[in-house]
């Protein structure tokens, strides 16, 4: 079992569902007993497939959220150079 840590964003993964689980649990029960909160709303136990970072990731795959794809495709078009500059 692998954890990622990016600011605040934590990730636990690996190829045994039951080891994930477990280390899961326990590194909930850690951060509790250290006064940290987590977030229900945002807390994906065990999962398939999860949003991490704005990106989908699924075993060994990472694909942009959907989400994010079309909050780009709703820009409008740049018409200057300065625009476009701003985009990028």
């Amino acid at each position: 079992v692998t954890l990622v840590q990016y600011v605040d964003d934590l990730l636990l993964a690996g190829g045994d569902e039951e080891a994930v689980r477990k280390e899961s649990i326990r590194l909930l029960n850690f951060l509790s007993l250290q006064g940290l909160k987590v977030s229900k709303s945002k807390l994906q136990f065990v999962e398939e497939e999860v949003k991490y970072l704005g990106d989908r990731l699924s075993k060994g795959t990472k694909k942009l959220d959907p989400e994010r794809v079309q909050g780009i495709l709703s820009l409008p078009a740049p018409k200057t150079k300065r625009q476009i500059r701003q985009l990028l």
